[in-house]
């Protein structure tokens, strides 16, 4: 009968090893770089700009890689469509391949584990 000492390095270790929700990882990813680029955009056109000078002029040369982003009230809406998609393609990939890299880690243990058995006497 298992202890709780063995239960709780088997618990530890199945989190180590959990596989991501694809979908979910890509969706939270998409959710959350559309809110940030947005809230972002929103705050510095609230704030504003001292006399003379221009706007968020870092943020706005996002407008070279997202075309119609502005540092403005509708561009912080575009941004934000343009972070999602973003932002979701790169979740997408962080989770394939947090996934794989699991899988071929449990594949080369269980090898182990296999040959491990096997005695050459």
């Amino acid at each position: 009968m298992p202890g709780p000492l063995d239960q709780r390095s088997r618990l530890i270790i199945v989190w180590a090893f959990a596989r991501l929700d694809v979908l979910a990882f890509a969706m939270a990813s998409a959710c959350t770089s559309a809110f940030g680029l947005c809230a972002l955009t929103l705050l510095i056109v609230v704030k504003g700009a001292a006399p003379g000078m221009p706007v968020g002029p870092h943020l706005g040369s996002l407008a070279a890689y997202l075309p119609g982003y502005s540092v403005s009230v509708s561009g912080a809406f575009i941004g934000a469509g343009y972070a999602a998609l973003v932002g979701g393609a790169l979740g997408l990939l962080l989770a394939l391949t947090w996934n794989l890299a699991h899988s071929l880690l449990l594949a080369l243990i269980r090898m182990r584990a296999t040959l491990a058995a096997y005695s050459m006497d």
